[in-house]
């Protein structure tokens, strides 16, 4: 999918969250999204997956306006999206594997390409042991991985993936990067974090500073040196 946005602005009541937003993400890109807290990282992922509207501008797919489509079209366009969200949103009561299952059950894939897909995506993360497991005895790395596989299971074109090393040690969160990198091989991924991780080294990055993307292009250290000394 051809992704963009259009000088999209977005407001919550007075704040403006994002200010005047456009970049371009053609089919196949990498890229960072980075920016302190509150730059308006998870509200550019969720206004490109169409499920934040924007209050001036547009997001497009493909070179259609997404608030122009009808319910039923956005729906069935957005199943070319997969969401990794900074909380794992796993339902408790359900295992593993149901957890992946449930996106596929709603679509109405039918039951044996739903189980096999489940599958082949916890292989994928490295997950077919603890498949039967509820979440609660999963650690924080392996309920990460789960999120990955059910953003997978509906085989996705873009993979949005907002601040997923959140709370993870050094060790599991390059786990989750090195799965990142496995798994969207072809496909777009954008991955939202605070800073660049060390084993996330995507050819592009996107960075926002007070809503305004102030950087779209080759990895720039200058910026997360810039951001240590206003943190300093």
């Amino acid at each position: 999918m051809d992704l963009r946005a259009a000088a999209v602005t977005v407001r919550h009541g007075a704040r403006t969250v994002l200010s005047d937003m456009s970049c371009a993400l053609p089919p196949g890109t990498q890229a960072l999204l980075l920016g302190r807290s509150g730059a308006g990282k998870t509200t550019l992922l969720k206004s490109l997956a169409g499920l934040v509207t924007p209050s001036h501008g547009h997001i497009t797919w493909d070179g259609q306006d997404a608030a122009r489509l009808s319910s039923a079209d956005r729906r069935t366009r957005q199943a070319a999206f997969g969401m990794v969200f900074q909380t794992d949103a796993l339902f408790d009561s359900l295992t593993v594997r149901q957890n992946v299952l449930f996106p596929l059950v709603r679509r109405h894939v039918p039951t044996a390409e739903a189980e096999a897909r489940a599958d082949e995506v916890l292989r994928a993360v490295g997950l077919e042991s603890a498949a039967d497991t509820l979440p609660e005895r999963l650690s924080g790395g392996m309920k990460k991985r789960a999120g990955i596989a059910r953003a997978l299971a509906a085989k996705p074109s873009v993979l949005l993936a907002d601040d997923p090393f959140a709370g993870l040690d050094p060790g599991t969160a390059r786990q989750v990067a090195r799965v990142l990198l496995e798994v969207s091989q072809g496909g777009t991924l954008l991955v939202a974090a605070p800073e660049a991780p060390l084993d996330l080294p995507l050819p592009r990055w996107l960075y926002l500073r007070g809503g305004q993307l102030i950087h779209d292009g080759p990895p720039a250290p200058s910026l997360e040196e810039e951001r240590d000394e206003v943190l300093a």
